[in-house]
């Protein structure tokens, strides 16, 4: 099984070093993969720059001695969310915010980010429709913490923050730890 985040460049560099002996996750094929590429995009800081956000591996079926499929997928630095310019690190203070009783706008405001502000509505309903996704993961690692509000997002935050209690970016911790995305 090949891990799909990692959160420093010695990290990266270990995985890249042990690449070969890794099966492909589509086809199981050992001794195949080779670094492709970057997946960039853009980020919090600098909306006018693309930086990287995940290396490409590709399984290499291009010569006779090779066994691979022709598929890739990616590598990802763990402070890194999908689909969206926040890293982990400021979604997981946007998060914090809101339930600290800061509204939605303001809590993405305190961020100085430049998103537009419907922003932190489409962030809220993607955090709400991978709650379910998230507990389970947690529970696979500790039971919940008895919390006193029956609020769904307090109680996975709290979770989230029990589950993870030295990192200081539970978000971090859990897409490193799950090897799966925090949304």
């Amino acid at each position: 099984m090949i891990n799909r985040f990692y959160r420093s460049d010695e990290e990266f560099r270990s995985m890249f070093e042990r690449l070969k002996q890794k099966a492909c996750p589509h086809c199981q094929g050992v001794g195949a993969l080779i670094l492709y590429g970057y997946l960039r995009g853009y980020d919090e800081d600098d909306h006018q720059r693309r930086s990287v956000r995940a290396r490409r591996v590709f399984c290499n079926n291009r010569k006779v001695r090779n066994n691979g499929c022709g598929k890739t997928f990616s590598l990802w630095a763990a402070d890194k969310v999908r689909r969206l310019s926040l890293n982990a690190t400021s979604l997981w203070k946007f998060l914090k915010g809101i339930l600290e009783g800061s509204g939605k706008i303001q809590s993405f405001r305190k961020l100085d980010c430049t998103l537009s502000d419907s922003g932190p509505y489409r962030i809220w309903s993607r955090f709400e429709q991978a709650q379910s996704k998230i507990r389970t993961e947690l529970t696979r690692r500790c039971r919940p913490p008895d919390v006193n509000s029956e609020h769904p997002a307090v109680q996975v935050i709290a979770h989230l923050e029990a589950a993870f209690a030295g990192d200081t970016c539970p978000l971090i911790a859990f897409q490193h730890q799950t090897q799966k995305f925090c949304l």
